[in-house]
């Protein structure tokens, strides 16, 4: 079985910005390096396990969203079989509403 690319998508993008600027106040250099580990941690799993993650049947959409985490993160993504690539949607501290974030998918 071929390996699914991994992409990370602009409101995922914006997610790590927000999660790295927050880490930032504290330690410059940890935030890069936690930044780093979430993404290669994601790249690395769901490129070899795209449905590793529970199906989020929170949501109301036409289309399966799963999820996972990381440490105290929420990250949602939807598998996409015919190009073998994993869209990594929204990543979030697990304390905030997904509800709030769909809104720009």
């Amino acid at each position: 079985m071929k390996n699914y690319r991994v992409v990370i998508m602009p409101t995922a993008k914006e997610g790590l910005l927000e999660i790295g600027e927050y880490i930032a106040l504290d330690n410059p250099a940890r935030a890069i390096s936690f930044i780093d580990e979430i993404t290669s941690s994601l790249k690395k799993n769901l490129s070899i396990f795209p449905y590793s993650g529970r199906v989020a049947e929170n949501l109301d959409l036409n289309e399966e969203i799963r999820t996972t985490s990381y440490r105290d993160y929420n990250i949602y993504y939807r598998a996409l079989d015919d190009e073998q690539v994993v869209e990594v949607l929204f990543i979030f501290n697990a304390s905030r509403y997904i509800e709030a974030l769909i809104k720009n998918l």
